[in-house]
């Protein structure tokens, strides 16, 4: 029983020692790759997620009321289509606003950041259109609205390097088909001349932005997934070694032959119930068991033999051992405790004598015996502690009436 617990442990620690070398040797591939494997990208992908829905939420929010804090520049700019442009913007607001209110509550929650990726280039798209509907020379100046726009982008896709770069991209390609597609020009010369130098710059200063943004969101994103396989590694060493302190605590105190409680435990649990009775004025009891003539058990059938009667009886003495504070521990060589809380002389013989019998019915041969069986002799000794007495008169009581017992003729208890 304790080798088979013991194969389990030794699974279950390799188990954890194995994804923490996995995962320690992905780190570094992670960051540099910005994807894990498998169901680890997963998880990365919903705590990247849960962490966008507590920050960069509200950071939507408050975009989209710059978006429509905008409004005043349709109608300053737009002429007679200020009208139109105005209420394009606050459809368009209205509906993102429906968007980021509606998918956390979603099923589609968990791609909140590519739907925010998707928001934001329709919001850069609609300012593209904006453009096209301003007449005259004054549609120039309202290009400056595409830059918020991408700082607008890089923040709240920080931790998305592939979300910023691609929005990023798409939004200034959109812009540059629709500079080529417009064929409108200046009537004035010298104004004519100022555009033609500020497009360019306009579109290398914007690719330089992308660029930078693009390499802040690499870093951040880089460093987010190192953060959050550093924390599963730092997860992973506080359970194995809360295993190993657990596993530690039970090779102190357990037996390695039979299983059972050692005589260390034994001894610390003793002086707890003897305090805790003491406090309380309920009686222990304390029953001191020996296996019949083991000794010449083992000389007749030898230690393996001798060992597997051990755990046997063991863990048949331990089924009687049935209350949480209830204990049955190897004492030393084929001698057991069995400590009884709560529970009078009377019901501890009552008990112990039920284990004898039961002992004595699973015919453990012993041709040394008299009977010609595996038998026990027990001793109870019972007390409801005081002042003028202590735990150590308690167990050498039992210990006497057990000597008695095997006095008696063996097979019997005392008590």
């Amino acid at each position: 029983m304790s080798h088979i617990s013991s194969l389990q442990d030794h699974d279950t620690l390799k188990r954890v020692e194995d994804q923490i070398n996995i995962l320690s040797g992905i780190l570094e591939q992670g960051r540099k790759q910005l994807r894990f494997p498998g169901r680890l990208e997963s998880k990365y992908i919903d705590q990247r997620n849960q962490r966008f829905m507590e920050i960069d939420h509200k950071m939507l929010i408050a975009g989209l009321v710059f978006y429509l804090g905008f409004s005043w520049t349709d109608f300053y700019l737009g002429a007679e289509n200020g009208p139109l442009i105005f209420s394009l913007r606050v459809v368009i607001t209205a509906l993102a606003f429906l968007f980021v209110f509606w998918i956390p509550r979603s099923q589609y929650s968990r791609h909140m950041v590519t739907i925010a990726a998707l928001g934001i280039f329709a919001i850069g798209f609609s300012v593209i259109g904006f453009i096209w509907l301003i007449p005259g020379e004054m549609k120039y100046a309202y290009h400056l609205g595409l830059i918020p726009i991408q700082i607008f982008t890089m923040v709240v896709l920080r931790l998305s390097y592939r979300s910023v770069l691609v929005v990023s991209v798409a939004i200034l390609a959109c812009y540059i088909v629709s500079l080529l597609l417009s064929h409108q020009t200046v009537s004035d010369p010298e104004l004519q001349r100022l555009i033609s130098i500020f497009i360019p710059m306009f579109i290398m200063f914007w690719a330089l932005l992308i660029v930078m943004g693009s390499y802040m969101a690499f870093m951040m994103e880089s460093s987010a997934r190192s953060d959050f396989m550093k924390n599963r590694l730092l997860a992973l060493e506080a359970e194995r070694l809360q295993y190993l302190s657990g596993r530690l605590h039970v090779l102190s105190t357990t037996d390695s032959l039979t299983g059972i409680a050692n005589r260390r435990f034994l001894e610390e649990s003793l002086d707890t119930e003897w305090r805790r009775a003491k406090r309380s004025s309920m009686p222990l009891s304390l029953v001191m068991v020996d296996i019949d003539k083991f000794k010449d058990y083992n000389d007749l059938y030898g230690h393996q033999k001798g060992d597997e009667c051990l755990r046997t009886l063991a863990n048949k003495m331990a089924q009687y051992c049935n209350r949480p504070a209830d204990l049955c521990a190897r004492y030393g060589g084929e001698e057991f405790v069995m400590l009884l809380p709560e529970t009078s002389r009377a019901d501890a013989v009552w008990i112990v004598e039920k284990m004898r019998s039961a002992i004595e019915g699973m015919a453990i041969t012993h041709e040394a015996a008299d009977s010609g069986l595996v038998t026990i002799s027990a001793g109870v000794a019972s007390v409801i502690p005081d002042d003028s007495c202590t735990s150590d008169q308690l167990l050498s009581q039992a210990d006497r009436l057990l000597y008695e017992a095997k006095a008696q003729g063996r097979n019997r208890v005392c008590g």
